[in-house]
């Protein structure tokens, strides 16, 4: 299994990252830590300098495991789930850009707080929201198959969104969207909060497991908070996880000190293992 940290080019609202606003910074205290990889929030990709930035990964020897989409709705309020064709259409036209970034990255485009939330003023509204979301995710599965990447699909937790919070959820949403190259990125901080078990749900997603964010009870690194993660990863080695460990984490005490404890904490972990 391979490790990456969570950052943004741009200070974002979204606050679990690391080095945000400081790229070049972020790749090389992450190849100087020992991370092997990058995870990248942005909002728009078409706002960067994509060559620069695969330039830098190039040069650090570090990959692109997956691209982080949450800016879109937090700055723009851009939703998968919303009733606005009008909002729908940007938000399709938000990850398609998103999608050819990741063609070139070699990356993951994650849903996650990208599809919104389900409007709660009847049950036929929230119908209609989730079958949007559904239709918009196949739609844009299909646009990504063209370009060999894979999406993966997030739960987050209740206090969060109203829509995917649990394994179970994200699967059966995943069923009613029926893409190959459409899986699941789990986070085990939403997980604390939402599952009875931090490692059935792992073993029930199986080969549909494709990202992991390996983060604490408090949203900070791995050994901050009360999780007991040597199972969680006893249950990954079991179903043949094979993808990147990425610290989507706060800065606490700050950048520096939050990267090092993750990565102190995983080896900490592999060597019990």
């Amino acid at each position: 299994m391979k490790t990456s940290l969570a950052t943004s080019p741009t200070v974002a609202q979204f606050s679990p990252l690391l080095f945000a606003g400081d790229l070049p910074k972020a790749l090389e205290r992450a190849a100087a830590l020992g991370y092997n990889g990058v995870e990248l929030n942005l909002r728009d990709s078409t706002e960067i300098d994509q060559d620069r930035v695969l330039d830098w990964a190039r040069k650090h020897n570090l990959g692109l495991p997956s691209i982080g989409t949450g800016q879109s709705y937090f700055s723009d309020r851009l939703s998968l789930a919303d009733l606005s064709s009008y909002v729908q259409g940007k938000a399709q036209e938000r990850l398609r850009d998103h999608i050819l970034f990741a063609a070139r990255a070699g990356a993951l485009v994650v849903l996650g707080s990208i599809r919104g939330q389900l409007e709660n003023s009847s049950p036929a509204a929230r119908r209609a929201g989730h079958d949007a979301a559904v239709d918009s995710t196949r739609a844009l599965a299909a646009f990504a198959a063209e370009h060999g990447v894979r999406l993966v699909v997030e739960p987050i937790n209740r206090y969060e969104t109203n829509f995917l919070n649990t394994v179970h959820e994200a699967l059966e949403f995943l069923e009613a969207v029926g893409a190959e190259n459409v899986g699941l990125l789990v986070d085990t901080f939403h997980m604390n909060i939402e599952e009875a078990s931090m490692t059935l749900p792992v073993l029930a997603a199986g080969e549909r497991l494709w990202h992991v964010h390996l983060v604490d009870s408090n949203r900070r690194a791995v050994g901050m908070g009360h999780l007991d993660f040597r199972p969680i990863l006893v249950a990954l080695r079991e179903i043949g996880f094979t993808g990147y460990l990425s610290a989507e984490i706060l800065p606490l005490p700050d950048d520096e000190g939050a990267a090092e404890t993750w990565m102190q904490g995983i080896l900490g972990l592999c060597a019990q293992a």
